[in-house]
């Protein structure tokens, strides 16, 4: 790296309000370390108009990214967790997480009215197959409308072409708006996206002097849950084409994870172990879900 660090993200008001926590707890760990917010232009930033399973997959939120890292224009990538594909190109890999923000799926209506007090017909705006899933299964007589943008974007539709919409608490907390929440969602009412609400550092392999900087702020249990829940989704082949979820939470030396698929029904089951098998107890469960 040059003397200043850069840091590559996206350029939503989510994605740099994540670069910049990233930043922030950089400078508190290394008084003087210079950085620099690098911001880089995505695929699924650019086509609005149809949902991420349509487009690729959620990989269309970090490919131009990792390309910058890989051709060291940046040092550091910063995405939210639950966008990284499972498998990181050649010459990266993940360097650090972050402290969890709220894991939960919220509901956002107009009035505050809670989603299970919305009335029958209701219009409920979300372009993710697992939250639709979930939410036809707690509720099947709502009409879930497609939609996509950023979370300005989403909130702006409320009242016009929807009732109500499905985000996550972790980014509504994260961009100053969590008083808009109507309802949060238990992880046994919707299983969370794997690593919904983790903050994901990815660096290049062999890169010695940024990785002694991102491990000074890799959060232990974010580690954990991620090991889990990457796991349950290496054995189901998720990105955003398939409708599932995996939830890990950790007491002690203990973790259970939850997880949901969908194929031609939606599955529910859970699991426990030591947090030293977290991979192994998250690809467990996948097999457990899968063989239902």
């Amino acid at each position: 790296m040059s003397d200043i660090l850069k840091i590559g993200t996206r350029g939503s008001l989510l994605a740099l309000k994540q670069a910049e926590i990233v930043e922030k707890m950089l400078k508190q760990k290394f008084e003087n370390i210079e950085t620099e917010i690098v911001v880089i232009k995505t695929q699924g930033d650019k086509i609005l108009d149809k949902t991420i399973d349509k487009i690729g997959g959620k990989g269309v939120f970090v490919k131009e990214i990792e390309q910058a890292l890989i051709d060291k224009k940046i040092d550091i990538a910063v995405h939210s967790l639950k966008d990284m594909p499972e498998e990181m190109p050649k010459g990266l890999k993940l360097g650090a997480v972050t402290s969890r923000e709220n894991p939960h799926d919220v509901f956002v209506s107009g009035d505050g009215t809670s989603f299970f007090d919305m009335p029958s017909g209701s219009k409920i705006g979300t372009g993710s197959l697992r939250r639709s899933v979930q939410l036809k299964n707690l509720r099947d007589d709502i009409e879930i409308v497609p939609i996509r943008g950023n979370i300005n974007t989403r909130l702006s539709k409320i009242g016009k072409e929807v009732d109500g919409v499905i985000l996550a608490a972790a980014g509504l907390n994260r961009a100053g708006l969590s008083n808009v929440i109507s309802y949060e969602f238990s992880a046994d009412e919707m299983v969370p996206a794997a690593c919904q609400g983790i903050i994901g550092i990815e660096i290049r392999d062999n890169d010695d002097v940024v990785e002694k900087y991102v491990s000074a702020i890799n959060d232990k249990t974010s580690e954990i849950c991620q090991k889990a829940e990457r796991g349950f989704l290496k054995v189901v082949g998720a990105d955003c084409h398939a409708p599932v979820g995996a939830f890990c939470t950790v007491f002690g030396d203990t973790i259970k994870i939850k997880g949901v698929y969908y194929t031609d029904k939606i599955v529910f089951d859970d699991i426990e172990g030591k947090i030293n098998e977290a991979e192994i107890l998250g690809k467990k469960l996948a097999e457990k879900i899968i063989a239902k």
